[in-house]
């Protein structure tokens, strides 16, 4: 018997196999003309709302170390091989030594650009790494959940990313796994509809309706929200194309040159000239060229033109009628610049608006993304096929 034992095959132990579970990780994008702002979370850790240009550059090979830097492919070539392709997005796009492309040339370019956009923003995440899956340093898995806030059709946007495979960032592989129960398209601007709805009731005011007024690169949107249920239901949406911050752009170029018809600026200066502008304790504005001059009066010319001439008279004369019943919001990005808040202000209470009537966020440019964390701070849901197929009946 005991030579039985003694011949018998040793059986090797077996191996264990380290697993570890899926991280899930919710970014909600709003790519616009301008700007795209993005915030990311997990069960763990969550991203400050972050932002990039919107410019894209494609490069013919992938720079180390630069954000909005990365690699991807979607396409395969005749012999079934993928092709690579490599994407600078944000700033850094105008520093490639080639051709870049900004999202305002074009009214589709946002919508035709999503997924390069999209991914310049997740390529830009910090801890990148931990907000994926895997146990290589250098091959690892993002599975996403990806809400968006614009006027396009989320179905589109999602079917258009969803042929990413993979992006490299900074020498890490991420193999991309997007989840359909996790892809949601809100209303453009629907965290201002959030801060609203909790402002109202904060001061335990009882409304069926509130507006949010969002002035942005290329479009001044006034939107109706029904107050009645636990969220916030988008109803009227009337958005004033030309009605954004880019005609008041021009509007200030143009005064400009009947100022200084020798003095030549880029656009990029004159952009950035109003967005530092400033207001002082007496409600004063000023505005700073680059040799320090104020040019603060012939701003505040132009955005008391813009107001009065262009499509955003429009929508304010709208407004003027329906402040009067209810609340409204003033966010978006041309509202972060202080001489349009103080001078828009001015003009609803002129036009008979109850202050209270008027909200106006700390950060007005961001609270439409801020704000959207109350919906995400219950734990991820199942991506089962029964909630992909629902999801997707429902877009």
């Amino acid at each position: 018997m005991s030579n039985f034992i003694d011949d018998a095959a040793v059986v090797p132990p077996k191996r264990t196999r380290t697993t570890r579970p899926k991280t899930h990780l919710y970014c909600v994008i709003d790519a616009g003309r301008s700007r795209i702002k993005f915030q990311a979370r997990t069960s763990t850790r969550s991203t400050p709302v972050m932002t990039l240009d919107s410019l894209v550059c494609p490069v013919e090979s992938l720079p180390y170390g630069e954000r909005g830097a990365f690699s991807m492919a979607r396409t395969v070539d005749d012999q079934h091989n993928e092709i690579v392709e490599h994407w600078v997005v944000g700033s850094s796009a105008r520093f490639q030594g080639k051709d870049f492309v900004t999202m305002t040339e074009r009214a589709d370019h946002k919508v035709a650009y999503f997924p390069v956009l999209a991914l310049g923003a997740i390529a830009s995440l910090p801890y990148l790494e931990e907000f994926s899956t895997g146990t290589h340093k250098s091959k690892r898995t993002l599975h996403i959940h990806l809400s968006t806030l614009s006027l396009a059709s989320p179905r589109t946007l999602h079917s258009a990313i969803e042929q990413c495979r993979w992006i490299v960032v900074d020498g890490v592989k991420y193999r991309l796994s997007f989840s359909r129960a996790g892809c949601v398209g809100f209303p453009e601007g629907y965290g201002a509809a959030l801060f609203t709805q909790q402002r109202l009731r904060e001061v335990d005011v009882a409304t069926h309706t509130f507006y949010t007024f969002d002035i942005g690169f290329g479009t001044a949107t006034l939107t109706e929200y029904d107050n009645l249920g636990s969220l916030p239901k988008r109803g009227m949406c009337n958005p004033h194309g030309g009605g954004g911050i880019v005609t008041l752009l021009r509007v200030f170029a143009e005064q400009l040159s009947t100022v200084d018809a020798a003095r030549v600026m880029r656009p990029s200066q004159i952009k950035d000239i109003l967005e530092t502008s400033t207001l002082d304790d007496q409600g004063g504005i000023h505005a700073y060229t680059a040799e320090g001059h104020d040019i603060g009066d012939v701003l505040s010319v132009a955005i008391r033109q813009w107001m009065k001439d262009s499509p955003l008279t429009y929508a304010l004369e709208t407004l003027a009628t329906s402040g009067r019943r209810h609340p409204v919001t003033l966010c978006g990005g041309g509202f972060a610049i202080a001489p349009v808040r103080m001078l828009v202000r001015d003009y609803l209470r002129q036009a008979g608006i109850p202050n209270e009537h008027i909200l106006i966020p700390e950060d007005p440019g961001t609270i439409a993304l801020a704000e959207m964390h109350h919906l995400f701070s219950s734990p991820p849901p199942k991506d089962s096929l029964h909630e992909a197929r629902h999801t997707t009946d429902a877009a």
